[in-house]
């Protein structure tokens, strides 16, 4: 009975120590490292929330992936910005190029006509008509000047307004690295976390993995005692039947002496019934005496000897009798020891059951663990190579934002230089009004003079004429003199020559417009491909965006439905389910990531060629007139000089 008491506290105290063993979830064996324990507790509360917290992470590595989609659809706008301030930047230097060129030859032009001023005066009857044509075409020339100056004032103020725009687009780009930054900053913070979440859970298999040797050594230990035991009650059950064996034996002797000791007993009757008989005969006659006392003497003694084996059989019997009585207490004590043996068997079957059911349980949870570390090993690395990612994207998203400082810079610079050469064209172009002024003043003093020697030739042809006609009426020919009939045909050839001139530059100019609208015309053709192409990008870039949209939702739906069954049913077959569904998850965001459609500004790129071919046109046009012009009147004044 002690022996099974003894067992039993063992047992009980074997099953404590089992269920105070290490549960993947923070259970400790008690009364080991309290500090520990309390690490342990703390991780197994926050197990539950891990979930949570990677599809909190995904979800702010989603946001982050769409804020830098954001600004790389930023950047590649302020670089179109940029690229097109650059352009018009070129057009403006071209434009203070041509403007430089015209004053330069406005200045040689002037420069011209001060040296002909001598040679005007001298034939001012031949020039003075071209003279009023000239002077026409340069006040035409002055007002086109003006005008190209007004639109490079126009586009320099639209170039400032464009530099603005991007110095406030590098800033929030600025402002969104930061944002993306701090973003980082966090995502480290939790990935420590989850580092040393992983190192508690690393540290709580070993354990566990230590104390499941443990048990499974005092397992072994139990059963080779618990073997040992049953072998020793096996033995004590082959002696107990083997008493048992002898003991029937010894009650056949006991029911043989039994039944020897009935029959003497009945002989020892018979001969008490002849004893009585002799002395009857012997009171009756006394022949035979001497033969009775033989028969007497042997009698006695034979009753002695049956008295003396019956005392003995007697003893025997209560020395059986007590053996007897001792084999059945022996007997009861083994079939005592027998039931506790087979209770003690039945409990231990019942404690190895629940021993099996443990260990299943902590192998179990040995799986869920390692699964749960080799999903958390993944999202590590994930999160490592988007950290990664992001840390590479920040770089380049800083060189990028220091190549648009300098760029800006440089635009600066540029743009300083263009108003100190606007400055120095606004004082050129002021200096040459003024000599045009001057100039136009002085040609007014000559159209003066003109005027008076145009009279004094008036009065003087109606003399000539008068004279003349008064000598005709006398003869039928007029005599003119050598200069006058040299003077006429020279006028009448320079005349034809000027209108063939001026006919081929109609002509020309005729081309030059048929060309432009030709360039016109491809140009806006191609303006409206443009747009059309630009339209069904347009469309094919909603209709992706639409359906990584619908992509994005069904997927959230599979996270939410997954969510619900895994808080509705705690089991081992949700936790394979979950990291199918966050590993498809995943995939789903690294492969097929939701392109969002850029937005197109109205001034695209087509319709800013198609301004800028415009006012190319109109150039060439403007360019081709004054040409014409000045080799005209270069070439009229080639003449007149000879």
């Amino acid at each position: 009975m002690e022996v099974g008491e003894s067992r039993e506290t063992e047992e009980r105290k074997r099953i404590q120590a089992v269920k105070g063993s290490v549960s993947f979830y923070g259970e400790r064996i008690i009364g080991e490292k309290p500090g520990l324990k309390k690490t342990q507790m703390e991780f197994s509360e926050k197990l539950p929330t891990r979930p949570k917290e990677l599809h909190s992470a995904q979800r702010d590595i989603e946001q982050f992936s769409k804020s830098r989609k954001i600004a790389e659809s930023i950047r590649a706008q302020a670089e179109s910005e940029l690229l097109n301030a650059r352009n018009k930047v070129k057009d403006l230097t071209l434009q203070i190029e041509e403007s430089n060129l015209k004053a330069k030859a406005r200045k040689q032009e002037l420069e011209i006509l001060k040296k002909s001023k001598r040679s005007e005066e001298n034939s001012a009857l031949d020039v003075g008509g071209s003279d009023c044509y000239e002077y026409a075409e340069v006040l035409k020339e002055l007002e086109s000047v003006k005008q190209e100056l007004n639109k490079l004032k126009l586009d320099m103020a639209n170039v400032l307004q464009t530099k603005l725009q991007a110095d406030k687009e590098t800033e929030a780009a600025v402002s969104r690295m930061r944002s993306c930054s701090r973003s980082i900053e966090t995502l480290r913070k939790e990935i420590e976390e989850a580092n040393e979440e992983q190192v508690l859970v690393e540290l709580a298999r070993i354990e566990a993995v230590r104390e499941f040797g443990a048990i499974k050594a005092q397992r072994e230990v139990e059963a080779a005692q618990f073997s040992s035991n049953m072998e020793k009650i096996q033995n004590r059950i082959k002696d107990v039947v083997r008493e048992i064996g002898h003991a029937k034996e010894l009650e056949t002797k006991l029911a043989i002496t039994t039944s020897d000791i009935g029959v003497l007993q009945s002989e020892l009757k018979l001969v008490k019934a002849m004893e009585i008989r002799s002395v009857v005969k012997e009171t009756s006659g006394g022949a035979c005496n001497n033969n009775r006392s033989k028969e007497k003497s042997e009698t006695s003694s034979l009753l002695q000897s049956v008295s003396d084996e019956l005392e003995a059989s007697k003893k025997e019997l209560a020395c059986i009798r007590e053996e007897g009585y001792q084999l059945m207490a022996s007997m009861d004590i083994i079939r005592g020891q027998f039931r506790l043996v087979s209770e003690e068997t039945t409990e231990f079957k019942k404690v190895e059951s629940r021993t099996d059911l443990t260990v299943q349980n902590l192998n179990s949870k040995l799986l869920r663990a390692k699964s749960r570390l080799e999903a958390a090993s993944s999202a590590e690395e994930k999160a490592k190579s988007i950290v990664s990612n992001m840390s590479t994207t920040l770089q380049q998203l800083k060189s990028e934002a220091d190549a648009a400082k300098r760029e800006t810079e440089l635009i600066n610079e540029e743009m300083a230089s263009l108003r100190e050469e606007k400055q120095k064209n606004e004082s050129e172009i002021d200096l040459s009004e003024e000599r045009l002024q001057s100039v136009i003043q002085e040609l007014e003093a000559v159209k003066a003079s003109e005027a008076i020697a145009l009279e004094k030739l008036k009065t003087l042809a109606e003399k000539t004429m008068k004279t003349r006609a008064s000598k005709s009426q006398h003869t039928s020919s007029i005599t003119i003199s050598k200069f006058e009939y040299e003077y006429l045909n020279g006028c009448a050839k320079w005349a034809e020559k000027i209108a063939d001139k001026k006919l081929v530059a109609a002509q020309a100019w005729i081309e030059a417009v048929k060309a432009g609208e030709k360039e016109l015309e491809l140009k806006i053709e191609e303006a409206q491909r443009e747009i059309r192409e630009l339209s069904l990008k347009e469309d094919q870039e909603s209709f992706r965006t639409e359906k990584s949209l619908r992509e994005n939702k069904a997927i959230e739906g599979d996270l939410n439905s997954g969510r619900w069954q895994q808080e509705k049913q705690i089991g081992a077959a949700n936790l394979p389910i979950e990291e199918e569904l966050l590993s498809k998850y995943m995939k789903d965001i690294g492969n097929a990531t939701p392109r969002r459609a850029k937005l197109r500004r109205p001034g695209s790129p087509g319709g800013r060629h198609l301004i800028h071919s415009g006012s190319i046109t109109l150039r060439k046009r403007r360019k081709v007139m004054p040409n014409l012009v000045n080799k005209l009147f270069s070439s009229s004044k080639a003449k007149m000089e000879l």
